[in-house]
C-alpha cells in the first residue's frame, strides 16, 4: 500500500521522525499500527451517515448531495 503526503506534510513528518530517532516510513507504519490496535473498527458505512430533515422536503442523505455532485 501507498500513501501520499504533500511535500509539507512529508517534511512534517521527517522532523518528528528524527526526535523519535527513527526514518518517516517507520515513524507512519508504528503509529497506524498503535491506531488499528487502539480502533479495529472502521469507520461508519455511507448507509450510517446523517440524514437532514428539511421540512417539507423529503428527507436528505448526505450521499444524495455528494452522488449529485458528481
Amino acid at each position: 500500500m501507498n500513501v501520499n503526503f504533500t511535500p509539507e506534510q512529508e517534511a512534517q513528518l521527517t522532523q518528528l521522525a528524527t526526535k523519535a530517532g527513527t526514518d518517516a516510513e517507520h515513524l507512519v507504519r508504528d503509529t497506524v499500527l498503535r491506531l488499528l490496535e487502539k480502533e479495529p473498527q472502521l469507520p461508519a458505512a455511507a448507509s450510517e451517515l446523517p440524514v437532514l430533515h428539511l421540512g417539507a422536503m423529503k428527507p436528505l442523505h448526505r450521499r444524495d448531495i455528494y452522488d449529485n455532485a458528481r
